[in-house]
């Protein structure tokens, strides 16, 4: 179907902030819309994919075989190519309802897997199994990477199905000075057992590297962002099975661990915490004070306890 009609209007300049980046938002069209998340990709095959840069906030997420994948929740800006998309994983209703009643794009997904978003993610979900005609089939991508979308597209029939969904609340707190007691960085690196993402400091940005190369993207960019966060995080297993029969791991993001925060080439020590799923998550020093991010995109990487960041 064609999204050009789709594409949300620009209205006049407010001073609005964007709950999701703390940027102004001067477009009252945008400030009113809900979070739209999207399941993308993240392993040989998948690259290079599309949209990222656009992403408010991206979190990188453990799946089965040590490798991750993201979720990348579009606010403020809405790419008209973003994937590859592929399928759900049962942490994702615990990030998603964080963000009010968001809309969820996912290609593929068990029983298990669906479950939880049905059950407690307060999302509505678009499935491109079961409607794939709001998403777009790409040739230079094979199966199962091959599936991607217009964020205009399913932005129209998230609204229609949900038209009363409201904007997202803060996830962060933001601020243009650096939280005390934070030292200087010039890259961060987060490994997971079979997967790396190394983060370099540019002087007014961070640059990834994923599994030892430049993480480009297929407009030729190099995937980028004003923040980083790392999340350290118990992993248990479930009862839900990939495609070869692995066990899906859940990445537990309610309760409590350590926390750093990368930005302008500083990196903060703190904890985070979520004590239930409807609470917020908070990110603080030991001392008790609110760790800030500098206001822009976010990437946030939910890193297995069993591994620390790596930080120089």
């Amino acid at each position: 179907m064609s999204s050009a009609a789709a594409t949300p209007t620009p209205a006049e300049s407010t001073s609005t902030t964007a709950p999701l980046t703390g940027l102004p938002l001067t477009d009252a069209t945008n400030a009113a819309l809900p979070a739209l998340a999207v399941k993308v990709d993240n392993v040989a095959g998948a690259w290079p994919q599309a949209g990222l840069n656009e992403a408010d906030i991206v979190f990188d997420i453990p799946v089965e075989g040590g490798l991750t994948r993201l979720l990348a929740l579009f606010h403020s800006h809405h790419p008209h190519l973003v994937g590859p998309i592929r399928s759900a994983r049962p942490v994702d209703a615990d990030i998603l309802h964080l963000f009010g009643h968001a809309i969820f794009a996912f290609s593929g997904g068990t029983a298990s897997d669906l479950a939880p978003i049905k059950d407690h993610s307060n999302a509505t979900p678009i499935w491109w199994d079961v409607t794939p005609a709001y998403f777009i089939v790409r040739n230079d991508h094979a199966v199962p990477h091959q599936v991607f979308a217009d964020t205009a597209t399913l932005y129209a029939e998230g609204r229609r199905r949900t038209p009363s969904a409201g904007p997202p609340p803060p996830i962060f707190h933001y601020s243009p000075t650096p939280t005390s007691g934070g030292i200087p960085a010039t890259t961060v690196t987060a490994r997971f057992p079979a997967a790396s993402a190394l983060w370099t400091w540019d002087g007014r940005q961070y640059l990834r590297t994923q599994d030892g190369r430049a993480d480009m993207l297929l407009d030729g960019t190099q995937v980028s962002t004003e923040n980083v966060v790392i999340l350290s995080v118990a992993v248990r297993g479930t009862s839900a099975r990939d495609s070869h029969g692995s066990v899906v791991p859940l990445p537990v993001v309610i309760g409590s661990g350590k926390a750093w925060v990368a930005r302008d080439g500083v990196v903060v020590q703190g904890t985070w915490s979520r004590p239930t799923l409807s609470a917020p998550m908070t990110l603080r020093t030991a001392g008790g004070e609110d760790v800030t991010l500098t206001p822009g995109r976010t990437w946030v990487e939910i890193l297995p306890n069993t591994s620390q960041p790596q930080i120089h």
